[in-house]
C-alpha cells in the first residue's frame, strides 16, 4: 500500500535529481508508532561530461523535534555513473520517523570526469502521512 504525494525537482550543474515519495503506513511498536515512507530517486545528466555520485548527504527531520544528518559513500551500495550512453540512474530506499510526519532534503557528491566536483542539491519534500477520513485507523504495516 503506497501513496503517490508528490514529485519534487532541481537540477544543479546539468544534474537533475527527482524525487518521488510514497507513504507506506506505520506500525504499532506498544504504544510507540513509527510512520515509513518509501522514496524513489532519479539522478539525470543533461550534460556533456560523465559524472559519477561519490557521496550522499541527506538531512532528515521529524516534526517530533528530531533533526538527523546521514552521509556516505555512494547510494545503495554503488557509485553510479551518469554518462551519454547511460545518462540516467534510479533508486529507492525508505526511512522511518516517530511523527506522522516531516521533511527530508540534501546534497549528492557528484564529481565530474575533468575531477570537477560539486554538490548536486536534492530537492526538499515533504513525509506526511495523509488520511481521507481522520477518524479511519492508517493502515498497519505487517509484523
Amino acid at each position: 500500500w503506497l501513496a503517490l504525494s508528490d514529485v519534487h525537482k532541481e537540477t544543479t550543474e546539468n544534474i537533475r535529481v527527482t524525487v518521488t515519495p510514497f507513504y507506506m503506513g506505520y506500525r504499532d511498536n506498544s504504544g510507540s508508532n513509527t510512520y515509513w515512507w518509501r522514496y524513489c530517486i532519479r539522478l539525470e545528466n543533461f550534460g556533456d561530461k560523465a559524472v559519477t555520485l561519490r557521496e550522499r548527504n541527506w538531512r532528515i527531520f521529524s516534526l517530533s523535534g528530531i533533526l538527523e544528518t546521514v552521509r556516505g559513500r555512494g547510494v545503495v551500495n554503488q557509485e553510479p555513473v551518469l554518462s551519454k550512453d547511460n545518462p540516467a540512474f534510479q533508486y529507492s530506499s525508505h526511512v522511518s520517523l516517530q511523527a506522522p510526519s516531516g521533511h527530508m532534503w540534501g546534497t549528492f557528491r557528484m564529481e565530474r570526469e575533468d575531477g570537477f566536483a560539486f554538490d548536486c542539491r536534492i530537492p526538499p519534500f515533504t513525509l506526511e502521512s495523509k488520511l481521507d477520513d481522520p477518524n479511519e485507523k492508517e493502515p498497519i504495516i505487517g509484523n
